[in-house]
Order: C-alpha cells, then structure tokens, then sequence
C-alpha cells in the first residue's frame, strides 16, 4: 500500500504536522520524500527540513524529462545523507526508473544516458513482431503499415525530446529546441488518411493521392512529401542494416570521415 501525502514547495508547519502524524499512526515500512528536480537548490533546504521532521528512508526526484539535469541531486544526498531511489521522467508509472548515480552523473555533465535508452527500448521489444519486421525489410516488403507500428513503439517508449537528451551530445543542442509530446501527430495522421492499398503499397502515391492525403491530414503536400522522404530513407536503412556486410562497409566508410 502507498499513502501518499500533501506535498508543498516550501516548508508549511501545519502540513508537517500532519505528516508527522501520519507517519506516526500508520508506521510505514520505508518513507520516501519526493522532490521536483525543477526546483533547484531550494529542494534541498526542503529536504532537510522533512528529514529533521520525520526521518525519510530515500529520495524520489521527479520532472527530469524536462530541460533540468537533476544537480540538486547530489546535493540532496550531501545533505541529508539519504540515498536516492528513483527518479520520475513522466506522468504515468513507466516513467518511474530506479535511480543510477553514474547516468545521472552523465546526465549532469551532459553526456546523455544511452544505458537507460536502450533499456527502454528492450522492454518495448517484442521478438515475434521484430522477427516478421525482418522478414518483410529483407523481402523488401517494408510499408506504411510497419512504419506506423513502429512510431507506436517509440513512442511507448516516452517522452520524444526526453529520449533524444538520452544520446550523448544531443541532449545539450535540444536545450532550447521545443519539441512537442504529439510530435509524430501529423505523420499518424497522415499515415491514417491513407487507403489500405496504399499503405501496403507506397508506390502508387502519386501527386493526386498526396493531395488527398494532405487535406484528409489537415496538411499540405511539402508534409506528405516529407513524410514519403522519411519512409524511403527509414526503408534503405532497415535494408542496410538487415545485411551485414553492406553494414561492415557502412561502418569502413564512416571510420574514415573526418572527426570519426
């Protein structure tokens, strides 16, 4: 069972204590402060003013899917001496991940946090769909249909701007880009302006047919003409990748540009 209590920015006596209690009375195995990240320093005198109050067992730190990088963190754990547990990245209980001091530590020299991306990716792995997926790319059957169920899967996967800040050297040139939850908004609905015939089949999606798809979208055709760019480009990379050794020669190629 999870009691969880009124919460404040900053210290109120009546609220601690009531808390106090609270605590007293129901004798928790292991009480957790939960603290906004985007708060900054201030997080840490409210931490130690609860501490003092009613002990804590650990740390949550929540809203790092936004431009914060969580350096109130360590200061925290200076502090009050309490390790932090988990940490928040979204609304929903996906986006509670247990707390690794190395990747925040990455995180907050702005080094991104691959590990933790790639995790994601893992537990939104399904291997029969990826099987059949890679079936259709080395037939070279890939469609819109695939391209949608993939956007679906990366999207499971969180926050768009919080997944990209995960990739070393990416997270600081998104700083101060604006990237929307419903990012990937215009291509669905694109992709569900289309036919089944031609969602199984690109090809035929001619000038008149973008014109279609682009007012069935609420769009224009430069959208629908990105979205066709997209998909061929997402098509030749699958089949790349599904053949090793065009990926060893991929990989030679990129080794000798400058930087590499």
């Amino acid at each position: 069972m999870i009691i969880d209590t009124a919460g404040r920015l900053a210290v109120d006596e009546k609220m601690m204590s009531e808390i106090a209690e609270v605590k007293n009375a129901i004798n928790p195995t292991e009480t957790l402060f939960v603290v906004d990240a985007m708060t900054g320093q201030d997080a840490v005198n409210t931490a130690k003013a609860f501490d003092e109050r009613i002990n804590f067992d650990g740390v949550v730190l929540t809203k790092l899917d936004g431009d914060t990088r969580g350096g109130a963190a360590l200061t925290i754990k200076s502090v009050v001496n309490k390790p932090i547990k988990f940490v928040g990245t979204g609304e929903k209980m996906d986006a509670l991940d247990v707390f690794y001091p190395a990747r925040m530590a990455d995180r907050i020299l702005g080094k991104g946090d691959i590990v933790t991306l790639v995790e994601r990716a893992q537990e939104h792995f399904d291997e029969e769909e990826a099987r059949k997926l890679q079936k259709k790319i080395k037939k070279n059957k890939f469609d819109f249909n695939d391209f949608y169920g993939q956007l679906q899967q990366v999207k499971k996967m969180g926050n768009v701007k919080d997944l990209m800040g995960m990739v070393p050297g990416v997270g600081k040139a998104l700083k101060d880009v604006e990237i929307e939850d419903d990012a990937f908004k215009h291509i669905e609905a694109i992709i569900q302006s289309m036919t089944p015939k031609e969602r199984e089949n690109p090809d035929i999606i001619n000038n008149s047919r973008k014109i279609r798809l682009a007012k069935g979208a609420g769009t224009n055709v430069v959208e629908v003409n990105k979205l066709m760019k997209q998909f061929n480009d997402t098509k030749k990379m699958m089949k790349m990748m599904s053949n090793p050794a065009k990926m060893r020669q991929m990989m030679k190629q990129m080794k000798g540009m400058p930087g590499m």
